[in-house]
């Protein structure tokens, strides 16, 4: 065979881009194409997909630091709410214990006390008293209740107050009397708490009050004060004038009020009582506390008027017109009487009308 003529054979190395490609074209012995295989998809595979990776914004160091710095109002605040809170939680503490500590000494002493109290209303009560009072918070509580006017605060006001001790019984006021307050309804007039007890309580009510004071040895014990609520006026609305006075005078709730003078020049003095009292008879040398009234007789001009104004006042009794003088030493507590003054007796330049309220009898 002559070689020669034999086309020469390409290297695969030297193969151009189309031949290489139809090189590799599968072929058979036959010159026809080879099936090919179907490519496989590959499965799907949620859990294998792609992780979404999600970036968190966190502030600056310098804005963490300036928000880890309060302001000194906030820890004032703070220290001041703190400081409340161990104040109530201690008062709280301390009061519990000490009504703890009452009642344990109730308890333990076996004793059983009672306590009644007698007497009318504006007298120096009498009291019974069985066993010894144990510490206890003050507390009042009433035996009389009155049907009298209401006591407002700043208005009108009449007390009295007996002082007994609480482990004894033993009648406690200075100089043997009962303590006697009169004026207006605020602390100057009522001291010590006695406002409180007073204030929204009726004329005529008598109240017991139950607390720890000082006792004349200096030490701490129990007292019992009897706080009787006076009248501050002698009310009476029914009251007839009588004709020989020359005046006129209504009574609206109980307290006077001029209306007329027939006479504005009374040559004599003369007095009137137009409520009898029924208590102890007054010492006209003495002090006297009253509610009272001065009109001019000839313009109806009011001059002085306590009622719901001053309030009762302390007077001496000789201190008075020389004619109202002479009158309150026949008087008793609890009466209203009506004198009438000439001018000559009075300032001189007008007749006088006046109404009192004789209330108490001073020291």
């Amino acid at each position: 065979m002559n070689m020669d003529n034999q086309p020469p054979v390409k290297d695969s190395t030297y193969l151009t881009e189309e031949e290489s490609k139809a090189s590799q074209t599968p072929e058979t012995i036959f010159g026809s194409p080879l099936p090919q295989p179907t490519p496989l998809t590959p499965p799907k595979r949620p859990h294998l997909s792609p992780i979404k990776v999600s970036y968190r914004r966190f502030p600056s160091r310098k804005a963490e630091v300036t928000a880890k710095k309060p302001s000194a109002s906030l820890h004032i605040l703070k220290w001041w709410s703190a400081l409340v809170a161990i104040a109530v939680v201690a008062a709280v503490v301390i009061s519990g214990f000490y009504l703890w500590e009452a009642y344990r000494l109730e308890a333990t002493s076996g004793v059983s006390t009672e306590l009644k109290i007698s007497g009318n209303l504006g007298e120096q009560p009498v009291l019974e008293l069985e066993g010894q009072l144990p510490f206890t918070l003050p507390k009042s509580h009433a035996v009389i209740t009155g049907t009298g006017p209401l006591v407002q605060q700043s208005g009108d006001v009449r007390v009295m107050v007996s002082v007994f001790e609480g482990d004894t019984g033993k009648f406690a006021c200075k100089n043997g009397k009962p303590h006697l307050y009169a004026g207006k309804a605020n602390a100057q007039t009522l001291p010590g708490g006695l406002l409180s007890e007073v204030v929204d309580k009726r004329e005529g009510t008598r109240l017991v009050l139950r607390r720890p004071a000082s006792n004349s040895n200096g030490k701490t014990a129990m007292e019992i004060d009897v706080i009787d609520i006076l009248p501050t006026a002698v009310y009476a609305t029914d009251i007839k004038i009588p004709q020989p006075a020359g005046v006129s005078f209504s009574f609206p709730q109980g307290l006077p009020k001029f209306e007329a003078a027939a006479q504005t020049r009374p040559k004599e003095a003369a007095t009137y009582v137009l409520v009898p009292g029924n208590a102890e008879q007054l010492n006209p040398k003495k002090k006297v506390i009253a509610q009272y009234g001065v009109w001019e007789l000839d313009s109806g001009k009011n001059r002085v008027y306590t009622w719901g104004k001053t309030g009762p006042q302390e007077i001496l009794g000789d201190s008075v017109y020389q004619s109202l003088a002479e009158q309150l030493t026949d008087l008793r507590v609890n009466s209203r009487i009506l004198a009438i003054i000439p001018a000559d007796q009075a300032t001189g330049d007008s007749a006088l009308a006046v109404v009192m309220d004789v209330l108490a009898a001073g020291e």
